[in-house]
């Protein structure tokens, strides 16, 4: 959710992000920012200015009981969609409709997928491909992440996805007991941190009339993860997939 944005003529501005929030908390996020705009406003005060007169980070600490997102067994109403009375659908597991065109079969995630995306990450390391390493490592995580992710009927389109879905569902939950949280996020953490400078020389021609096809060399500074990140990235994924493959927590998810 952003506020703050605007598109007057020459005084646009993009809203401020100060939450992702549960769809089913959605009227209570509108409500509350409303309520708090009705009861601190200034005289005359429109919405804008009142968002950066408080600021982002009064309005983050305000809303912020309402990204929790309540086990199933404390609130099972939270996992109900709206509904209406007229609404007739079933979900079936393995099964993709509407979008898809037609139905078809979907295929199963498995721990089996992320263990070979990690054994792809490794064979990279090994031939000093580190960028394409992080890649693999980050997919590892994210397929077994769709796991527990499949339990719940949720299918993520991309990687990124399947990684905030896994936080949202598990760890804001409380199911993870304080485990992973701010996965969806870690891995570009601990890339960005072990990013190094790296110079690249290449070699390309002159088309000047003076000296006509000469070779010239031309160096170029680039940053890439260095293997030392490379690898705690891996280690990172590793940790991860293993977790998702726990029988507990693959069991506590599907009870869910």
């Amino acid at each position: 959710m952003t506020v703050g944005g605007r598109a007057r003529g020459d005084d646009a501005q993009f809203g401020a992000l100060i939450g992702k929030f549960p769809a089913k908390n959605c009227v209570k996020v509108t409500e509350t920012l409303l309520d708090l705009y009705e009861t601190t406003k200034l005289p005359a005060e429109d919405f804008d200015s009142f968002v950066a007169r408080t600021g982002t980070e009064r309005l983050k600490e305000i809303l912020e009981p309402l990204r929790q997102v309540p086990t199933f067994e404390k609130d099972p109403s939270f996992y109900e969609d709206f509904g209406h009375e007229h609404e007739r659908f079933a979900v079936r597991k393995g099964i993709k409709g509407e979008c898809a065109g037609s139905t078809v079969a979907e295929t199963i995630p498995t721990i089996e997928a992320a263990r070979e995306w990690l054994a792809q990450a490794e064979a990279l390391i090994y031939h000093k491909e580190y960028d394409h390493a992080v890649r693999a490592a980050y997919e590892a995580a994210a397929a077994a992440a769709r796991v527990p992710l499949y339990e719940r009927l949720v299918d993520p389109f991309t990687a990124d996805e399947a990684l905030w879905e896994f936080e949202n569902l598990f760890v804001l939950s409380g199911q993870t007991q304080g485990a992973w949280e701010g996965i969806s996020s870690k891995f570009a953490t601990l890339k960005e941190d072990g990013l190094e400078d790296v110079r690249q020389t290449s070699v390309c021609r002159d088309s000047a009339e003076t000296k006509p096809n000469e070779p010239r060399r031309q160096t170029e500074v680039c940053r890439t993860p260095n293997e030392k990140a490379v690898q705690a990235i891996l280690d990172e994924a590793r940790s991860f997939v293993s977790y998702c493959a726990h029988g507990a927590f693959a069991e506590a998810g599907a009870a869910a």
